[in-house]
């Protein structure tokens, strides 16, 4: 199966990065093909700009790249913080 693993939390010494380190490792042990990011790394920008909005609108390539994957995708783990 194709898996995306999205972490969001800004400590790399967090529980959330322990975690989806974890299910990365064990993903792949277990043969699945697994895309991960971690949004903080990244440099992800959180805000969605209104010019995004309307269907068929030119995404950055970093933000296209990351649609393909979860649209590809069979499972999704998303790995975050609730504060």
């Amino acid at each position: 199966m194709r898996i995306s693993v999205i972490l969001a939390h800004p400590d790399t010494g967090s529980f959330n990065h322990a975690v989806a380190k974890t299910a990365v490792r064990e993903l792949r042990r277990a043969s699945h093909v697994v895309s991960f990011h971690d949004l903080y790394e990244e440099g992800f920008d959180p805000v969605l700009p209104a010019i995004e909005i309307p269907a068929g609108a030119a995404l950055s390539l970093p933000i296209a790249v990351h649609c393909q994957e979860i649209a590809a995708a069979e499972g999704i783990v998303i790995v975050h913080p609730n504060w």
